[in-house]
């Protein structure tokens, strides 16, 4: 846990732990298919393709990355996650030595920089409203809660849109994962990871704001994928 402009923060395990591995971050790897893209505007300058995974599925070389970034982007749905920029997410390479051959190994990296989710930019003295009312309480569940990986050309996009779009379109690929949140997401293991906090840290308000956040956001995604019940 670390303290940052009067923020509490955490720091994360070096995800790099072999000499003979490197961390590409996605913003190479789009630029490196997409010479004219435009790291501000977050599209390329000259076919106005904006940054989406449509743009990252053409970015990279192996199906097994595009599974992985596709419960990336299931994982944010799920804790609200609106900065998956291009910087926040990478392929890691790896480089074996057998039988006389460099063997070359590539998946995408462990999660990082989630810290815009989960309720973050909340007001602790807002909470109790949030809670009580419930436009507020879906604002911050649906309104505002925007990926910030597009669908084709249309970015920002609300999370559970684009999860109807990743439904519509990769569905073997996603069902699993949606279920795995059904199964493994719920009120007792939810109150688990939250009650190892001190309250100094996470308060016992955010305590609940969260749980209803995980768990309405939870709710939502199964009806999308038909998994209610």
């Amino acid at each position: 846990m670390v303290h940052t402009n009067g923020r509490i923060g955490s720091m994360s395990y070096n995800i790099i732990n072999k000499m003979s591995t490197s961390l590409t971050e996605g913003v190479e790897l789009i630029q490196a298919k997409y010479p004219f893209y435009n790291t501000e505007k977050l599209m390329d300058d000259r076919t106005n393709e904006k940054y989406s995974i449509q743009m990252i599925n053409k970015s990279l070389n192996f199906q097994e990355e595009k599974k992985e970034i596709l419960k990336m982007m299931i994982f944010d749905c799920l804790i609200g996650n609106s900065d998956r920029h291009h910087s926040n997410w990478a392929e890691i390479s790896t480089m074996d030595y057998k039988d006389n051959y460099f063997i070359f190994h590539w998946y995408i990296s462990p999660l990082y920089d989630n810290g815009s989710s989960l309720c973050a930019y909340v007001n602790e003295n807002d909470i109790e409203s949030i809670l009580k009312d419930k436009i507020r309480f879906e604002a911050l569940i649906n309104t505002k809660s925007k990926s910030a990986i597009g669908w084709n050309n249309k970015r920002p996009i609300r999370h559970f849109e684009l999860l109807q779009h990743l439904k519509s379109n990769f569905y073997n690929e996603t069902f699993e994962y949606v279920n795995i949140i059904k199964k493994k997401i719920n009120g007792e293991n939810i109150d688990k990871i939250l009650n190892e906090f001190d309250k100094n840290i996470i308060s016992e308000n955010m305590k609940k704001l969260i749980r209803s956040y995980l768990l309405e956001r939870r709710k939502r995604m199964l009806a999308i994928y038909n998994l209610e019940g």
